[in-house]
C-alpha cells in the first residue's frame, strides 16, 4: 500500500470515529449528563413520610414549642389558642389530650381557626409534637385536668417510683432538665440554690416526684411533665430529681 493509500485510509477512519462520537454526544442522556448539577444539597429528607424524625432536631416540649409552635401560639395567629391562657384553652382541654395531640398531628379545621398538621413541619416526629402539645397544656392553670401517659390514656394519680437503682440521675439532668434548671428558665428552681429548693422540699420527694412526672403549674413557674420529654420513663425522672435534691440541700 502506498504511502497515499494509507493517509487516505486513515482519514477515511478518522472520520468514522468522529462521526460516531459526534452522534453519541447529542443523545438525550449525554446531554442530561453533562448539564446535570455536580452536586446537591439536601437539608432534610423529602422521601421520608411526615413523623420520622430524619435530622434529630429539638425533643423538649419547650424547645419543639419555640422552634416551631411559637409563631402562631404565641400571638393566637389563624385562631390558634394562646399559649398559657386557660379561656382559649378551655373547650379545647374538654376534648382530652388524646384528642388534642391527634389534631396537632394530622392536623384540624376548626370553627375558630385552623392548625395546619404538625404545626406545618413535616419534619417533626408524633413524639416531638406530642412534647409540645403536653407543654403548652402544662402552661395552663386549669383545675381537674388530668395527668396523662405518653400514651395519651388519662390515670387517676401517679406514685412515686419505688426504686432508681441502676439509673444515673445526673446523666438524666444533663439530657432533659439542664436547659432550665441551670438557670431558672419559666420559674424552675436552679440547682444549687437551697433557698429556691426550700419550699419545694418542704413538700416532700413524694410531691416533687409526682409534679415532675405529671407536670404542675406553680404561682412562680410551670413544670412541664417529664419535663417536656415524654421518653423518659418515671423511675429517669425520679432519678434526675433526687439528684437536683442531692446537688441543692
Amino acid at each position: 500500500m502506498s504511502k497515499y493509500s494509507t493517509l487516505v485510509t486513515v482519514f477515511i477512519i478518522g472520520m468514522q470515529v468522529c462521526a460516531t462520537a459526534q452522534a453519541t454526544h447529542r443523545t438525550p442522556e449525554s446531554l442530561e449528563a453533562r448539564l446535570s448539577p455536580i452536586g446537591r444539597i439536601t437539608f432534610s429528607d423529602e422521601s421520608a413520610p411526615a413523623g420520622t424524625e430524619t435530622s434529630g432536631g429539638p425533643t423538649g416540649g419547650p424547645a419543639v414549642y419555640d422552634t416551631s409552635c411559637a409563631a402562631c401560639h404565641g400571638d393566637g395567629v389563624g385562631g390558634a389558642p394562646v399559649a398559657g391562657d386557660p379561656d382559649d384553652w378551655e373547650d379545647r382541654i374538654e376534648q382530652g389530650l388524646e384528642m388534642l395531640t391527634e389534631h396537632a398531628i394530622q392536623g384540624y379545621q376548626g370553627a375558630s381557626g385552623v392548625m395546619p398538621a404538625r404545626g406545618g413541619n413535616p419534619n417533626l416526629s408524633d413524639a416531638q409534637v406530642t412534647a409540645a402539645v403536653e407543654y403548652m397544656v402544662a402552661l395552663l392553670e386549669v383545675p381537674g385536668t388530668p395527668a396523662t401517659e405518653p400514651g395519651g390514656e388519662a390515670v387517676a394519680g401517679t406514685e412515686a417510683p419505688s426504686t432508681t437503682t441502676g439509673i444515673d440521675g445526673e446523666a438524666v439532668y444533663d439530657r432533659s432538665c439542664v436547659a432550665c434548671h441551670t438557670s431558672g428558665v419559666a420559674g424552675s428552681p436552679r440547682i444549687g440554690d437551697a433557698s429556691a429548693w426550700a419550699p419545694r422540699l418542704a413538700q416532700g420527694m413524694e410531691i416533687l416526684i409526682e409534679h415532675a412526672i405529671r407536670g404542675f403549674q406553680g404561682s412562680t413557674g410551670v413544670m412541664p411533665a417529664k419535663g417536656g420529654n415524654p421518653a423518659l420513663s418515671d423511675e429517669e425522672v425520679a432519678a434526675a430529681v433526687q439528684y437536683m435534691v442531692e446537688q441543692s440541700r
